[in-house]
């Protein structure tokens, strides 16, 4: 049971970090496609909420992700990262592409967000399988 905690909470961990890195490298991008302009955001705080609920989402998401890996009996580092993948553009990446055509959002938004979120789930997965 402890390793399954800190397999979870440092998969979590992971999937977030990963989040502050790739949207600190696509920032400006990413504040384009929103039709933002990244002058104009350069000294707003970030909130706090979002952060903090992106980190518990990553928890839950590695949650799934630990019981699901577990049952396909996909735990080997190679699997799990393919299986995170598959998951993660099967899933994630094709929902947002859904949402945001129907909110008529740029492709480089489903691109930063969807590239996001799949890539997330490759490294939970993978520190799942390396913790687990």
């Amino acid at each position: 049971m402890g390793g399954a905690i800190i397999a979870i909470l440092g998969a979590g961990l992971a999937g977030w970090i990963f989040g502050a890195v790739w949207y600190t490298a696509l920032g400006k991008p990413w504040q384009r496609a929103l039709g933002l302009n990244p002058h104009d955001c350069k000294d707003k705080k970030m909130p706090m909420a979002p952060m903090v609920t992106a980190f518990l989402v990553a928890v839950v998401m590695s949650a799934v992700l630990y019981q699901l890996l577990g049952n396909l009996g996909v735990l080997g580092l190679v699997d799990s990262m393919i299986a995170g993948l598959t998951l993660g553009v099967g899933l994630m990446l094709t929902s947002t592409l859904v949402n945001n055509m129907f909110q008529q959002r740029s492709f480089t938004l489903t691109l930063i967000d969807g590239g996001h979120w799949a890539l997330a789930l490759v490294i939970e997965s993978a520190v799942i399988a390396l913790l687990a």
